[in-house]
Formats: C-alpha cells, sequence, structure tokens
C-alpha cells in the first residue's frame, strides 16, 4: 500500500507569484472592516478614492499604501501626518510578512493571508495529523497557506477533535519550528495568578518567590504560544493578555525592566467566540486579535471515512504487530463517536493493550435520525470502510477482495462504484 504523503509546505507558496491578501481592521473606529486584494497596490485612507477607506480622525486623507509581493507586502507610509508603526516604530518604507499588523492613528490594522476556500490537499497526513476525507484535505491546504506567514489563528472544534494537534502541526510547519511551543491552559488561570504565570517574576516580589522565574510569554520566545480552551479565560484577564498582543511587551512581576516577546498566536476553543464576543462575555478587540485566521476542525462523526485511516494509525502507534481486520474497521466506521478522535483512539489502545475487539464504549444513537435512516447511514459507512480495508490489503486485486469478502464480482463492482471507489487507487 502505497505511504500517505506527508510533505511540509506546498511549494506553490515558495512561488514568485504573490499570494492575495485580506486587510482587516481590529482596532479602531472601523473595527470588523475588512478588505480583499489579490494583486497589485492598494491605498490606505480617509479619502474616498482608497480602496479601504477609514473614519479614524487620526488616519490621513491618503495614509499609506500596500504592495503585494510574495509573502510578504511591501508598506510605504505617504507622509502621513501621524505616521505609521510597525511593532511600536515609525517607519517610512518597510517589507512585513503575513500576520502583521499596522497602527495608524487610532487604528489597527492586519494583514492577512486570504485562504483559498475551495483548495484541496493530495495529502493523507500532515504533521501530526491524518485524514483522507475533502474536510480534513481541505484543512491541510489551509495548514500549508497558514504556516509560511505569521498570522494569528483560532482553532475551532469540538472537545477531542484535536485542537491542540492543529496547534502542533501548524508550529512545526512554520518558520518557527525551531523555537519552543509553549501551552497556556486559560481555564486553569486566575487574576492573582495571572501575572506570574504570563510574565513571570524576580526573587522577592512576593511571599514564595525565592527565585527569579521565566513566564510563559517569555517562554515563547521565538515560538508559537497556544491559548488552549481560550474561551475561559477570566474577564478581568483579558485586557492583560490583549495588551501584550498589541505591544509584545511586559514586565515581570517586581521588576521595571520592560521585556520583548517574539511570538505566534494560536488560540482554541470549543464555543462559538464571535458570537460570545457579541453577547458580551469575550472582548471583541481580543477577539479580532486571535481570529486572524479561523480554522475549523469537523467532528469525527462528520467524516467517518477517516476512521480506517486513524484507527490503524493508533494501531500501530500502540504497538500492534499486525493491521486491524476489515470487519472491526468497518465496525468502528459505523460508530458516530461521540468522543470524537480522543475517543477513537482511547478504544483502539484499549483493544491492542487487551487484544479485544476495538469497540466504543457506549450505545452509538447521538443524533436525531429515525431508525431507517440511523440503520441506512450506518451500512453505507460499513461497507465503505470494510471494502477500504480489504482494496488497501490486497493493493487493489478486485478478484482477490472479492474472494475474502465472499461476494461475486460483479456485486463487489457495484458496490465500489456505489461508494466512489477505484481499485487503480490502491495499486
Amino acid at each position: 500500500m502505497e505511504e500517505p504523503r506527508t510533505d511540509t509546505i506546498d511549494p506553490s507558496l515558495l512561488s514568485a507569484a504573490p499570494l492575495p491578501i485580506r486587510l482587516v481592521v481590529l482596532a479602531g473606529p472601523d473595527a470588523g472592516l475588512q478588505l480583499e486584494v489579490r494583486d497589485g497596490t492598494v491605498l490606505v485612507g480617509t479619502h474616498a478614492d482608497c480602496q479601504l477607506k477609514l473614519t479614524d480622525a487620526g488616519v490621513s486623507r491618503r495614509h499609506l499604501s500596500l504592495e503585494l509581493t510574495t509573502t510578504r507586502v511591501k508598506v510605504h507610509d505617504l507622509n502621513s501626518k501621524n505616521g505609521t508603526r510597525y511593532l511600536g516604530a515609525k517607519f517610512t518604507r518597510l517589507e512585513i510578512p503575513l500576520g502583521a499588523s499596522l497602527e495608524l492613528g487610532g487604528t489597527t490594522l492586519a494583514v492577512l493571508p486570504l485562504l483559498r476556500p475551495g483548495a484541496l490537499s493530495e495529502k493523507q497526513a500532515l504533521g501530526e495529523l491524518r485524514g483522507r476525507s475533502p474536510a480534513m484535505r481541505r484543512l491541510f491546504a489551509q495548514l500549508e497557506q497558514v504556516a509560511a506567514t505569521d498570522a494569528s489563528c483560532l482553532v475551532r472544534g469540538e472537545t477531542g477533535t484535536g485542537k491542540e494537534l492543529v496547534a502542533r502541526t501548524l508550529h512545526a510547519l512554520s518558520l518557527r519550528a525551531s523555537g519552543p511551543m509553549v501551552v497556556v491552559d486559560c481555564g486553569s488561570i486566575t487574576s492573582s495568578l495571572v501575572s506570574s504565570v504570563l510574565f513571570g517574576h524576580v526573587r522577592g516580589a512576593f511571599t514564595g518567590a525565592v527565585k527569579d522565574s521565566m513566564g510563559l510569554i517569555e517562554a515563547a520566545h521565538g515560538g508559537t504560544l497556544f491559548l488552549d480552551e481560550v474561551a475561559s479565560l477570566p474577564p478581568e484577564v483579558q485586557p492583560v493578555l490583549l495588551r501584550v498582543l498589541e505591544s509584545r511587551t511586559f514586565q515581570r512581576v517586581g521588576e521595571g525592566k520592560q521585556r520583548t516577546a517574539d511570538f505566534r498566536v494560536v488560540a482554541a476553543t470549543t464555543e462559538d467566540l464571535q458570537a460570545a464576543a457579541k453577547a458580551g462575555r469575550f472582548r471583541m478587540d481580543l477577539y479580532f486579535r486571535l481570529a486572524s485566521i479561523t480554522l475549523e476542525l469537523p467532528p469525527l462523526r462528520d467524516r467517518l471515512e477517516d476512521v480506517a485511516l486513524l484507527a490503524q494509525h493508533f494501531a500501530s502507534a500502540s504497538g500492534a504487530k499486525t493491521p486491524l481486520p476489515a470487519s472491526a474497521m468497518a465496525g468502528l466506521s459505523a460508530w458516530r463517536w461521540p468522543g470524537n478522535v480522543r475517543e477513537l483512539k482511547n478504544a483502539v489502545e484499549r483493544a491492542v493493550t487487551f487484544g479485544e475487539a476495538p469497540l466504543p464504549d457506549q450505545p452509538a444513537v447521538t443524533s436525531k435520525e429515525d431508525f431507517h435512516q440511523a440503520r441506512d447511514k450506518a451500512l453505507a459507512a460499513f461497507e465503505k470502510s470494510y471494502l477500504e480495508a480489504l482494496l488497501e490489503k490486497h493493493q487493489g486485486a478486485a478478484s482477490a477482495v472479492a474472494r475474502e469478502a465472499g461476494i461475486a464480482r460483479s456485486y463487489l463492482y457495484k458496490l465500489l462504484e456505489a461508494h466512489g471507489l477505484s481499485p487503480e487507487k490502491y495499486r
């Protein structure tokens, strides 16, 4: 069987053609305003002839221009009254990476890559992620695009879908792969500990501070800061984090020295963070900072065609000497997996450890489908997974597949056609 492709960054990202961009106003009177730019040069200002027209009184009529190159953008301040700042410093001409943000007047403007919504990767594996479904191949293509930039990313998905794996894969594919990836468990941070945990402290700063200690922000310098379950961040902590994300500067507790940290931000949430921001449960300006790029991770029930691939991967990683049988794979593919990939992983690891059939723990009744709909869907998933496993085992030899399945070749071909399977793909 052909090994799944696991290349890193899509070579097309390194071509001479400029990547299209998306300009997003993160803060200021026009927060939320967006503009797609696919080529050429764009003007930003308050004048009517500017492609991105702002209402900020601190922005000049024709404030700056942006010119697309490859994975970077050339910025030219057009003798604006208040100037343009990048990382707190004013400039006249500068080349910035995608994912960077600029400050002009009271406005913060992010320069982000524009994802190709219909693009599908040819890979079945990317970093620590596995999947052959269109949903995962679409995610792979997006990760390959985003990896070449420094844009902040928000990963949305149910519990157990693998949001941290997405973050680790994005980090591994990025230009920051040689740096650290630091995980912040936002749900466990309290207002009394946030300063010390995030920024660190010096000896004697408070009772129990017996030595200097580096915080998580500083530890992420040169790498990626992963904010897990960011929706759980206490309200009083959100403005503190926002200031750091805006300036990339901080102070250790008990120290007057201003420190800087260069890191990429990836956040994860099980909630609709935009809806939480609109309801006042999460700061809208912090949401805009985090959600420069939003990546959707589908639940396993919506990509059951990935179950067989994932199960064999987990079995091999758990030390299985032989592949899981086709009947077991088909049974796994018929389950709805309310616990998502984590539940599948646990079931397979338990089976390999104890030599049992890999079965879930509870009845597969998790939807509002009636009996006939649920039965038909489970049967279709069983048939497809069973046939895929046999096609892989026999490297696409239809005669061998029909013989082991105990069905006529003519009926086999009808099933293959019904499920969109081609023996040639397995040879």
